[in-house]
């Protein structure tokens, strides 16, 4: 009798561990709470976990082995142990319709029968948060804004172009938001490298894709505002037309779009009109704050300033400015009408503590305020990732600790000289995830945000160059004109070692194999530059 009573009993809980595998042990049960079953003869701990917003339970994965490819990474990720077939798809006309430039990207065909993808509005959503929600029929996309339906678009699209191959993947819920409301990315360009249309486009999509909210560019960049648009762009501008439909293109992505008065770092006596408002949907407008002593005394400017907070109101619209002018006359910190959003601007290696000093007088009088870090100096066509993170590590942690308005990254403090767009890419990447999810993310997922596909080749690249200048005591600017043997400011150092670092980076990239794109172009020239020096 009793080897018979412990047959049975096997029995029944190999069942029921059965049934706790599979998808029918979830239909058994109507719980919103979690539960936890202990199992001490095994000696494992069971969790099952059931959203408010689901129909059925979901057993939390590690996002190590589910979904660490996409970026930035969500908040919180549920997986199921079911699969459904995703090798046909259908997508609304219009989402389609509007963003084709997205599903082209990451290579996914609507095929219009299959699978239906359902976007609805849900008002209970945060401004830029979203939900997934996938069933075996269906997948449900949840936003509350513009911003919040591209969102959950970029993430679903990601997670259909990786489990493409193999036609089907697990049933999952993702839930999503930022960790600060503002992550902005200012451009800046050396003289005739200012990208044209599509490489601007190109530019704004990688952006968005990482959460970039607000896009910022010289309006010395744009050509005739004050006169009638060109059909064409002049040589080192974009015409009117062209800046048009870069802003529609952003404007579907929900990112803010405004220029500058000149530059990242205006001039001198540059003042700020309304012309290239048109281009904000926001209608945002940015005031220099370094008038000239010559032209504008300071209380003038302040009053002007104040008139022009005034009339943006007055249109609808939002004044931003540096917080330069104010660091010299505190007093008028108060008067700093409260809908004005200020940036702080931080040198290459901003610090925790200087973000905090400079934020605090006006946090006093409850003043929005940005918090901007250069990303790049003079000469260095490729930043330091470690340095420069280093400093968005500190200004994002400056904004959480105080509840600032955001971080803008500043493309270069002087004007752009020897910068290129494709330069800051990976720490374009890792900026994004950060300021978005609060986490880094993993080096895999970067060739997947900068090409649309596994390219392990890349990531080893972006690092190998990112110390290349920065091993040495000048920059590539002052090598590449000047004789290192000759030169003063090589005479402490020994020429060949200067002749070995370029000539084995230049070799280093001559090996890498990567299937040619915007990308690639880059590295080409990167290699050229070095063969040159060498």
């Amino acid at each position: 009798m009793l080897p018979c009573f412990w047959f049975v009993l096997r029995n029944i809980l190999l069942k029921i561990l059965y049934f706790v595998n599979f998808s029918c042990f979830y239909n058994f049960l109507f719980l919103k709470t979690t539960v936890r079953r202990h199992l001490p003869s095994h000696g494992f701990c069971l969790k099952i976990t059931m959203p408010t917003s689901a129909g059925r339970l979901f057993a939390e994965k590690d996002m190590k082995n589910e979904f660490a490819f996409l970026f930035p990474s969500p908040k919180k990720v549920l997986v199921r142990n079911d699969f459904f077939d995703i090798r046909d798809l259908c997508f609304p006309l219009e989402i389609y319709k509007k963003y084709d430039f997205l599903f082209d990207f990451f290579k996914v065909r609507n095929k219009n029968r299959g699978l239906e993808i359902i976007f609805q509005e849900h008002q209970g959503l945060g401004d830029e948060e979203y939900m997934l929600e996938s069933g075996q029929k269906q997948i449900l996309a949840l936003a509350n804004s513009i911003r919040g339906q591209f969102y959950s678009l970029a993430t679903l699209l990601q997670i259909l172009a990786f489990y493409g191959d193999s036609g089907r993947m697990p049933v999952f819920s993702i839930r999503d938001a930022p960790e600060i409301a503002i992550r902005g990315f200012a451009l800046a360009a050396a003289g005739e490298a200012i990208p044209v249309a599509a490489e601007l486009q190109r530019l704004l999509l990688k952006l968005a894709l990482l959460r970039f909210n607000h896009f910022a560019m010289p309006a010395a960049y744009v050509a005739g505002l004050e006169k009638s648009p060109a059909v064409h762009s002049q040589k080192g501008t974009l015409s009117r037309v062209e800046m048009g439909l870069v802003a529609a293109r952003a404007r579907k992505m929900g990112v803010e779009f405004f220029l500058l008065p000149e530059g990242a770092a205006p001039a001198p006596g540059k003042g700020s009109d309304r012309a290239g408002a048109e281009f904000s949907q926001a209608n945002l407008e940015f005031i220099s704050s370094e008038a000239s002593k010559k032209k504008m005394q300071p209380d003038a400017w302040f009053e002007d300033f104040l008139q022009r907070c005034q009339l943006g109101k007055a249109h609808g619209g939002k004044t931003l400015v540096w917080a330069d002018r104010f660091a010299d006359h505190p007093e008028w910190i108060r008067k700093i009408p409260r809908d004005v959003l200020v940036f702080q601007r931080s040198p290459n290696a901003g610090s925790y503590e200087n973000f905090k000093s400079k934020a605090m007088p006006f946090k006093k009088h409850h003043i929005p305020q940005v918090l901007s870090q250069t990303i790049w100096s003079r000469d260095r066509f490729i930043p330091a990732i470690r340095s420069s993170m280093a400093g968005i590590s500190a200004a994002f942690r400056a904004a959480k600790a105080d509840k600032l308005a955001g971080v803008v990254l500043i493309g270069c403090e002087s004007g752009g000289n020897g910068c290129l767009p494709e330069g800051s890419a990976l720490l374009q990447f890792e900026s994004g995830c950060l300021l978005w999810s609060g986490r880094p993310p993993v080096p895999g997922a970067f060739s997947r945000w900068a090409l649309g596909r596994d390219e392990a080749d890349l990531f080893r690249v972006y690092s190998f160059l990112a110390q290349l200048d920065h091993q040495l005591p000048h920059t590539h600017g002052q090598y590449l004109f000047e004789d290192p043997v000759f030169a003063a400011f090589s005479r402490p150092g020994d020429p060949r070692e200067i002749e070995a670092h370029y000539r084995k980076a230049a070799l280093y990239l001559k090996k890498r194999k990567i299937a040619r794109n915007e990308l690639t172009d880059f590295l080409n020239f990167t290699r050229q530059l070095c063969e040159f020096i060498a």
